[in-house]
């Protein structure tokens, strides 16, 4: 048995993920007679696997589902497999968005003049918006992570 922090530490989080975790029900604490959590290995494998699902990018949402599947004794890589699948396609499609807003960025930045008044670049962008999803492009990353869940090492 283990107590949050020592879950924490074996499982490479922070013990707010794992009392975060818990709260949500992908893992399962006892209680002592004194009121603290106690864990056992099995909630080490699925913070583990919970660690490693949202490493691929899989939102907690699949990794409930990964999780579950665990718990019923069922074989989750298939299932895994697919949402792989689903997570390259979106991957992918954010690539081919991403680029697309490269080239805009590189042909600003060569093509619009530095003179006048206003800033011509600034301009031209305004002038672009209602044909460019421009605001879609200003977060550029692929995955956010949708809590605190990993220590830095």
């Amino acid at each position: 048995m283990m107590y949050v922090g020592e879950l924490a530490r074996r499982a490479g989080v922070t013990p707010k993920a794992v009392r975060y975790y818990e709260r949500l029900g992908l893992i399962n604490a006892q209680r002592t007679a004194s009121g603290y959590r106690t864990f056992d290995d099995r909630s080490l494998e699925t913070m583990l696997t919970i660690r490693r699902a949202q490493m691929l990018g899989l939102p907690l949402d699949q990794v409930r589902e990964i999780v579950e599947l665990l718990r019923n004794g069922e074989q989750p890589c298939g299932h895994v497999r697919d949402m792989l699948r689903e997570r390259r396609l979106a991957v992918a499609k954010r690539i081919r968005e991403l680029k697309a807003f490269d080239r805009f960025l590189r042909e600003l930045e060569t093509t619009v003049p530095d003179e006048g008044p206003e800033c011509a670049i600034l301009a031209r962008v305004g002038a672009e918006m209602p044909r460019r999803n421009i605001a879609s492009t200003r977060a550029v990353s692929v995955h956010r992570p949708t809590r605190p869940c990993f220590r830095r090492e």
